[in-house]
């Protein structure tokens, strides 16, 4: 299957990834930007869509890499990793240094996304390993076109980039689809495990950035950067709040009823209602995630007791 390209502008290129799993279209991409100061990826996809990305980056003229950069991981974002850096040798590998360590032996991570994920996780596919000496340098930072704000909302190891031109949030702004009616519908990706302060700081730090053009990891962009944060983080104190009074209430174990929470989110979060727009195949993808993220919050409140 062939990537979609999307251009913005002269030259960042979303490049949309379909790795085989029902229900996955127009959700996972990896940004492209071909100068004028660098050229360089943002996000790699998955292991089993790396011909994809790698055709396409060709198609486009690109035969040369100055940065392949991670947000996060998870091997969504980052399971081609290994591909990308052996199609083109020598260029720097951006990661947290909280992640580094998973991305030069990806056995551990692979097993854990099998274990947590299941039949996605095996479609996404296994990650070849990264050689050290290409993770990227600080003195090869210090001229890299971009600031990398650490963003651990989403996960302990989460860059967010921020450019001239924009901000790539990764998956720390939450996950935006845009809907045929024109709306949108916006989740938090709060997986566990979870904690709401470091969640709440990493967007203030994405708001902080100021940037108006902000990027998504899960979907596209959006000219109303901040305010779509401001929306975000009230939609995370709504979650809190909603599942704090429901779990309080509800005189079950909170684990064993996760779909009821979701049930509830669906109904209450404004920011949710496009859910009902979704192809039935994404709304079994999004339910999924929904579910996991729910998770996140349930841990994080059991942990307050």
């Amino acid at each position: 299957m062939a990537a979609t390209v999307h251009q913005f502008g002269p030259h960042l290129f979303l490049i949309v990834l379909t790795p085989p799993i029902r229900g996955f279209q127009d959700f996972i991409g990896a940004w492209l930007v071909t100068g004028p100061e660098a050229v360089y990826l943002v996000d790699v996809g998955p292991a089993s869509t790396a011909d994809q990305l790698i055709d396409a980056i060709t198609a486009l003229g690109v035969d040369r890499l100055d940065y392949i950069c991670l947000t996060h991981i998870h091997l969504d974002h980052a399971g081609a990793v290994g591909h990308l850096a052996r199609q083109f040798p020598g260029t720097p590998v951006v990661c947290h240094p909280q992640g580094a360590p998973h991305i030069v032996d990806p056995e551990r991570l692979w097993q854990g996304t099998v274990k947590t994920l299941g039949e996605t996780g095996r479609a996404y596919g296994p990650m070849l390993p990264v050689d050290p000496s290409w993770i990227a340098t600080e003195s090869q930072l210090a001229s890299a076109p971009f600031r990398l704000l650490d963003t651990p909302g989403h996960s302990p190891h989460h860059f967010a980039l921020l450019t001239t031109g924009c901000l790539f949030a990764g998956e720390a702004a939450g996950v935006c689809l845009p809907l045929s009616s024109g709306d949108i519908y916006l989740r938090p990706a709060t997986p566990p495990r979870f904690f709401l302060e470091t969640s709440l700081s990493s967007i203030d730090r994405l708001m902080a950035a100021g940037s108006e053009t902000l990027c998504y990891g899960h979907f596209g962009m959006r000219g109303d950067g901040l305010r779509m944060l401001v929306r975000h983080r009230e939609q995370i104190l709504f979650w809190e709040k909603t599942l704090a009074t429901a779990i309080g209430g509800g005189g079950a174990d909170p684990t064993a009823s996760v779909n009821r929470w979701v049930d509830l989110l669906l109904a209450q979060d404004p920011l949710l209602r496009g859910f009902s727009q979704l192809a039935p195949a994404v709304q079994i993808r999004e339910r999924s995630f929904l579910c996991n993220s729910v998770k996140g919050f349930v841990g994080y409140l059991a942990n307050l007791e």
